[in-house]
């Protein structure tokens, strides 16, 4: 199409003849525009999902602890039945349901942002090349993938795992947008946001950033259904529907990374996914820990846990694995007992929130008095890290729920690490 005036010269150069480089210029801006008309109501979601996000770990803290419990009852009862008793398939199935309950757990956790995170400093087009195989299985034969990366990205400081259930979502919810079959795109490029930058989304959190776009050849969504996608659960009538976490555990994931997820999205135009990474070229990558053994031989465990029914199963399975058990119902009591107790303590399990003083109040209180003493914080809540006092980086951390099997190789790996 052309626009003239009168004359035979036109006054607007028409679409065709406009350089590649200024046609790729033209879609991007109208894209930043199409950006910021449809996520200018971006802080009334950010605060509404804040509050949805707090009463989801809040949940997810009762839930685990719940969960820590059957784990560990459900332990012993296997091992007080001899092998062909036929109640060890019932416990079995108990085992597993717990399992899907840990997932649906971690979930809650992912999507209030107050999850425990392992950041590493990684180059992004390296994990998607990493996990375009398994993407191509899921998506099935009539969705075509393509990977359009960056050549020169910046790296970004990230938790790989995490990063991968984004990735996964997105291409959940793309895959059950185009049931006839698509395309699917992962685009990766690197993008500087000014503050002088008015129509850009991400001007309120200036800076350089990784940019994954994520975009689906579907149907699009309509306003009322994009303007909701990221909320847990959400549906609508009508045919056009999106339920569960998936979305709203990228939400989570994304924005406790540091970054933002944006929506782009029209009836007939597909949808894209927007998600910025605050670039991390400076950053240095972190270390992992190794793998221990789980029986204990004579080391002394100070256990404090304020929850009834997780405490006394630990104490019994951490007794049968042949170590000394102290155990305190809060941190008034764990105090009592280490003044009491004459002998060392190698290492105290503690839950991190907990009614009067916390874990991390707790282990800074006893370490003057015993600073050879290890501690292995346990929560089934991470916002406790955030909310309360602070943990180091170098701290222990077990998240519930766990079985009392992870638990022994959680010790063994903490008290066979060195001096």
């Amino acid at each position: 199409m052309r626009t003239q005036s009168n004359s035979s010269n036109p006054v607007v150069r028409a679409v065709e003849d406009l350089t590649p480089e200024e046609a790729k210029n033209a879609a991007r801006l109208a894209e930043t525009r199409r950006l910021a008309r449809q996520n200018d109501d971006v802080p009334a979601l950010a605060q509404s999902m804040d509050a949805m996000g707090r009463l989801a770990g809040g949940i997810a803290h009762v839930f685990n602890n719940l969960l820590t419990a059957i784990a560990c009852e459900t332990e012993l009862a296997l091992a007080r039945l001899p092998g062909d008793e036929p109640a060890r398939k019932n416990l079995r199935e108990i085992e597993k349901v717990g399992q899907r309950g840990a997932a649906l757990a971690r979930q809650l956790l992912a999507f209030s942002g107050r999850q425990v995170l392992h950041p590493k400093v990684l180059q992004l087009n390296h994990l998607l090349t990493g996990m375009e195989d398994r993407v191509r299985r899921f998506l099935g034969p009539e969705i075509e993938l393509r990977l359009e990366l960056h050549p020169d990205l910046d790296r970004v400081q990230v938790d790989p795992e995490q990063i991968e259930t984004v990735v996964m979502s997105l291409v959940s919810n793309a895959r059950d947008a185009m049931p006839d079959g698509g395309r699917l795109t992962l685009e990766t490029m690197n993008a500087d946001v000014l503050e002088e930058d008015a129509l850009h989304p991400m001007r309120a959190k200036p800076g350089r950033y990784v940019l994954l776009k994520v975009s689906d050849s579907g149907p699009g969504m309509p306003d009322e259904v994009r303007r909701h996608a990221f909320e847990p659960f959400f549906s609508t009538k009508g045919g056009m529907e999106i339920t569960g976490l998936g979305l709203s555990t990228a939400y989570g994931i994304v924005t406790q990374s540091g970054g933002q997820i944006l929506t782009d999205s029209e009836p007939g135009s597909g949808t894209r996914f927007h998600i910025y990474l605050p670039s991390a070229e400076s950053a240095s990558v972190s270390e992992g820990g190794g793998e221990g053994q789980e029986t204990g031989e004579w080391e002394t465990l100070l256990l404090v846990e304020d929850e009834e029914n997780v405490r006394q199963p630990l104490i019994q399975i951490l007794g049968s694995r042949g170590y000394k058990v102290l155990a305190a119902a809060d941190a008034l009591e764990a105090i009592q007992i280490s003044q009491a107790h004459p002998g060392p303590i190698h290492l105290m399990i503690t839950d991190i929130l907990m009614d009067g003083m916390s874990g991390v109040e707790l282990a800074e209180r006893l370490s003057f008095k015993r600073p050879e003493m290890r501690v292995l914080f346990a929560t089934g809540y991470p916002a406790g890290l955030t909310e309360g006092a602070k943990l180091g980086g170098d701290a222990n951390l077990l998240k519930k729920p766990f079985s009392g099997r992870e638990l022994s190789t959680k010790i063994r790996e903490i008290l066979q690490g060195g001096d």
